[in-house]
Formats: C-alpha cells, structure tokens, sequence
C-alpha cells in the first residue's frame, strides 16, 4: 500500500537527530518534527474530527505549515492550503465547497481576515487555530497552535489509512470561474515523490528552499521527497528577491524550486553578485514558459544545474522533465531549442498529444495534451460532471497545446484558453512573448487576443519594461516583425507597471484578458 506518511516515518527511524526544518532561528531534528506533527495529530482529533474531514489552512511559509501538511496527513484528516491571494470570492467559494471544521491561518493573514472571521462560521467553519507566536497574543476565540500541541499526546496516533483515502484538496486558481477542488490521495502524491525522487535526482538532497508558496503544489513537488531523502527544509514567508538571496546565502541552500518571473525577479534584483550562492546545486523550474534567452542567462549567473517540470495540480504535479543533462547537451551541441521544451515524460507517466478527435498527431502537428498514471488525480470535489469530461476515456485532458520532436520532447505551445484565432490564422501567445523578451528593456511580457473588428481578434502585447529602460510601442513591435511571420506580430503594444499574478507569481493572461475585454465592450457601447 502506497502511505504517505512513510516519507517521514523513514528518515525519523534513519536520523532521528539531523535537522529538518530551519525557520528563522529555529531549528528542528526529526525526532521533534515527528513528535510535534504527532501532536498535532492528536490534538486535531481531540476537537472532534474524524477521519476525512477538511482542515483549511489559509498561511505563509514555515516550518507549521509543513507540520501541517503531515499532521492532518497522520490523523486521516484532509489539508485543504488555500491561496493567500484570493480575494474575497474565492474564499467565500472553496471554504463553502469543502465545508471545514478547523480553519488554521497565520498571525498576517489573521490581520487581514478579521473583519470577516465571524463570517466564516457560516460556511461550516467550527474552529479556528491560531498560528502565531505566544507573544503574539491569541486573538478571541480562537485556539492557541502550540497550546493545542502541547496538551496532546506525543504518540503516533497510527490512523488506519488506505492509498486512495484523501490527504489533501488543492484547489485551481479560479481565474475562470470559481476554483476547483483537486482531490490527491495517498497515492497520487505518493507516486509523484517517487517521481520527483528519480526525475530531479533527491537523493543526495541536503537544504531545501521553501521560495515559491507552500500551498501550491509547484513548491510541492520537492516537499514529501526533501523529507523521505532526510533533507533539510529552510523557509522564507513568502517570495522576495532580496530574502531568498539572503536565505540562500544564510543556510546553504543546495535547492530550489522558482517559476520564471521569480527567476527572472531574481536576475534582475539590483546586487545579485554580493550574495554567496556557492552552496546551490541544482534549481527547479516551471509552472510556466521560460524565456530561452533569459533561462541561458540565469545559467551563467547562478552557476548551477537547472531541470525543469512541467505538471499541473490534477497530475499531483509532475508529468514531464527537462533534466540538467538536456540542459547541459542544449548548450554544448548548439541546440538550444532543447530548452525551449518541457522535457520528456517521466518514467511511470504516460503523455499523449491528440487532436480534435481523439487521433495521436504526428512529430511536429500540434495537439492537446492527455496524461495517464498513478499520480492523476481522483477527481474534482463536488464536481462529478466535470470529473468526468477531464477524465475521459482514462485519461486526463489538460487543455495544453503541444507537439512533439523526433526524440520525444514535448513542445507547450499554449493553453486552449491563450491560443489567438487572428484573421483565421492560430496564433500562439508563448512564441510572440519569446520574442519580446529578447528586447533587452522588456522586463515582463503578455500576449493577448483582443476583439477587433476586422480580424475578430488582434494581437495585443502588454509590456513591463525594466527599471531605468524604454522603449516605444512602435520600436517593440518593429522588434517582433523582425523575428516573426507578419500575421502573428501584435498590432499594439500597452505599457504597464505590473502584470496580474496568482499565488506564485505566474503571470495570469485571463485577468487580462477579462480586464480588455470589458474596455473594449465600454468602447463599443
């Protein structure tokens, strides 16, 4: 039976005494993460819960949130993280949906939250655990973490559990409706450790850094499989350039998982050279397209071996690797197409790319992406309509364009969602934006498709440009012109400060798109 909890329950056998967590000035042994997550088991289920029920934890990164993520694991319990960039309807909908008893958040999230705390009752919330420190103050009514841990007992509580019982709900980001509930089981997260252990190579693991947001499975990918090698886990609250240089520098950081507009704020950040970043082996990569030029940069200037991942959270995540050896033979044989792709499938995952029938494409057509594998998800929680239109036919369908090479590495062309139909031409947003990001004043860049009365969609480009850089509308647009066919080169460019991002910082082309639409439907009006 695959049991998840087995990753922690190793290394505690192994190495009771090596460190685990660092955070901050704290630092953990194994034998006391388990006695506190054992605890914490316990003390979860003192409340009143039993086996299945949600707990929402809605937190920054620490070393609670990772004993968190095993002690409802170790008490049959379902985590439910929640994105800490939510606004109020996307709350309101998934506390809602998955009804919990317990709802645990952080004393910053908590400052946020007060005026509606009284609220949350409503939507099936029983009880409040407060993660902050003593000195803190716990607010009313709510009960104090490490009171709850210390009344409880430290005995493994041995829930009897099977490998397709639930151990967490992880919802989408909701930027196309209300967010889903993605159900993992034991199983389906088991099966991507043993995934990332092989594809990313963790067994001679040694610090790990929480960068990107627990909550996301981005970050996840690496986290049972740090804790089953007998890693380290160092945290920082939550991504900026300046605190993850410095934890880098602070606990010899070996490894880390960043998506590119992190990567990219971090080649960016003004005295990135001061740092010591000797001690990083290897960074991880994805969630979203990565610049060839800018990925080739970040190479030089960190030094180290990158892989990149592409999944999704149905795929509990990973569904292909680019390892550092492809990286590497990229740049040695003068193929750095290579790195423009995701990689190939990892082994005990199959990937299919189809067309609109059904039928596998040839080498170089271009397709949707269907997955299949012990990883994939049981289903979306009170979804069964739509459960089962994604999982049709045994396999899940991703709604990612792709094509593949003459070796097997996989090509992300676009969403379904991105791809622009322009005067009866498609059009993918990634290859415009690659192009852009060859300018040197382009910081960010989004490609969209906007109504247009003669093309029904025109390409749009929004554009961040660097510090200190400019650059003009008709000067961008030039530059694409130079390096694409006529037809997919924008016909405007709009100038911003920030593009929108989601609780990882991926760029989220449908808020901009939303966001156009309305001010094109104003002008018609």
């Amino acid at each position: 039976m695959l049991d998840l909890r087995h990753t922690l329950r190793r290394p505690v056998r192994m190495t009771p005494k090596e460190p685990v967590a660092r955070c901050g000035d704290l630092t953990l042994s194994y034998e006391q993460l388990y006695e506190r997550v054992s605890r914490l088991a316990n003390g979860l289920l003192s409340l009143g819960l039993e086996k299945g029920d949600r707990v929402a934890v809605l937190a920054l990164n620490c070393h609670r949130f990772l004993e968190l993520y095993y002690g409802t694991m170790f008490a049959g319990l379902a985590i439910v993280p929640l994105n800490v960039r939510w606004g109020a309807q996307e709350f309101a909908f998934a506390l809602s949906d998955c009804r919990p008893k317990v709802f645990a958040l952080d004393a910053t999230v908590y400052e946020h939250l007060k005026p509606y705390i009284e609220q949350l009752k409503f939507l099936g919330v029983e009880r409040f655990l407060f993660l902050g420190e003593e000195q803190e103050g716990v607010p009313e009514g709510m009960i104090a973490y490490e009171k709850l841990l210390q009344s409880a007992s430290p005995e493994d509580p041995d829930i009897d559990v099977h490998e397709e019982d639930l151990v967490g709900l992880f919802y989408t980001s909701g930027t196309t409706g209300n967010p889903k509930g993605v159900m993992l089981t034991h199983k389906n997260l088991m099966m991507n450790a043993y995934h990332a252990q092989i594809a990313f190579e963790f067994r001679d693991e040694r610090t790990y850094l929480h960068a990107a947001p627990m909550f996301h499975l981005a970050d996840g990918a690496a986290t049972f499989t740090v804790t089953w090698n007998g890693g380290i886990h160092a945290f920082v609250p939550r991504f900026d350039p300046e605190a993850v240089l410095k934890a880098i520098e602070r606990y010899r950081v070996t490894s880390v998982t960043l998506i590119p507009t992190m990567i990219n704020w971090l080649l960016n950040h003004p005295g990135v050279e001061r740092f010591d970043l000797s001690s990083l082996q290897k960074i991880m990569y994805g969630a979203s397209p990565m610049p060839v030029d800018r990925l080739k940069e970040a190479m030089k200037v960190f030094r180290c071996k990158f892989q990149q991942g592409y999944g999704m959270t149905e795929a509990a995540p990973l569904v292909t690797v680019l390892t550092a050896e492809d990286h590497e033979r990229a740049l040695a044989e003068g193929r750095e197409g290579i790195l423009s792709s995701a990689g190939r499938p990892i082994a005990g995952v199959e990937v299919r790319v189809v067309d609109d029938e059904g039928r596998d494409v040839g080498v170089g057509e271009t397709g949707e992406v269907l997955v299949r594998g012990p990883n994939i998800m049981k289903g979306y929680w009170n979804r069964p309509e739509e459960t089962q239109e994604a999982l049709r036919g045994g396999w899940y369908h991703t709604k990612d364009m792709a094509r593949w090479d003459e070796e097997g590495y996989l090509y992300i062309v676009d969403r379904k969602d991105d791809m622009i139909i322009t005067g009866g031409e498609n059009v993918y947003s990634t290859e415009v934006e690659e192009v852009l990001y060859r300018h040197p004043a382009v910081l960010e860049a989004a490609v969209i498709g906007v109504p247009d009365p003669d093309w029904i969609q025109a390409i749009k480009a929004v554009v961040v440009l660097k510090e200190g850089q400019s650059a003009t509308e008709r000067e961008l647009i030039e530059h694409c012109r130079q390096h694409l066919s006529p037809y997919k080169v924008p016909k405007s460019v709009d100038f911003v400060k920030e593009l929108p991002k989601g609780g990882t910082g991926k760029i989220l082309k449908s808020v901009l798109r939303e966001e156009y639409r309305r001010r094109y439907g104003s002008q018609e009006s």
